[in-house]
């Protein structure tokens, strides 16, 4: 049974299985694994999720696609330095500094706010802003980003530690995420969160729905908006 479930998934890739983005590092998955994965995406997918999973496997068919050929991009610039910071936070505070480091801003947009297909970059761009306290200075400010398949399933997720330097500062930080060809109908949810020195800090979500067009494979952002979560 399981030779004949393996030759089935094999003949499904055959017919089902086209290129798509290579992964990120971290995926610990082969490359006949993500061929599968990738294949999944299509019009098999639940079909080739059932060959390989059973009924678990069909569930999440479309998601484990989405890992294997979804990526994650990330690129961070200082935008303030901690003087600067410092000096905006003090003239505003009675010219003191909180007596613990904190996340003294944290604003996010997503791109576009228009049509997108399948293979372009959808942009989260984080502005970040960190002040270090009398008593505890900034050590480490990381932001991380969480991708949900319409499933509602995790399907990727990338992080970055923003701050080459402990001490306050002003950051833009960005995660550029890629669908690739094949990905389902529905709303997606993008997720991210900013840590100051280990810590759990404020949440952002956007949802983005995409449908299909004409019957056409093309993805449309059809809607987006934000919630935040402190």
């Amino acid at each position: 049974m399981k030779f004949s479930k393996t030759l089935s998934a094999a003949c499904a890739v055959t017919l089902l299985a086209s290129g798509c983005a290579s992964t990120g590092s971290g995926d610990s998955i082969t490359s006949n694994e993500t061929m599968i994965r990738c294949a999944a995406l299509g019009a098999g997918g639940a079909i080739i999720g059932a060959l390989i999973g059973g009924t678990k496997g069909a569930v999440g068919g479309a998601a484990a696609g989405l890992a294997a050929c979804a990526v994650i991009e990330v690129a961070s610039r200082q935008t303030k330095s901690a003087a600067e910071v410092d000096r905006d936070y003090k003239n505003g505070n009675r010219n003191r500094l909180p007596p613990s480091a904190k996340i003294d801003s944290y604003n996010t947009v997503v791109t576009p706010n228009g049509p997108v297909k399948a293979g372009e970059t959808i942009k989260v761009q984080s502005s970040i802003r960190a002040i270090s306290g009398t008593s505890e200075p900034v050590q480490e400010i990381k932001e991380v980003l969480v991708a949900y398949a319409p499933s509602g399933e995790e399907f990727k997720r990338g992080e970055k530690t923003v701050n080459s330097k402990p001490g306050s500062g002003e950051y833009d930080n960005s995660f550029s995420l890629k669908l690739p060809q094949g990905a389902p109908q529905g709303t997606y949810k993008l997720k991210t969160q900013v840590f100051l020195n280990g810590k759990p800090g404020a949440t952002r979500e956007s949802n983005l729905m995409f449908a299909r067009v004409n019957g056409q494979p093309d993805l449309t952002l059809v809607a987006a908006h934000t919630i935040q979560y402190q």
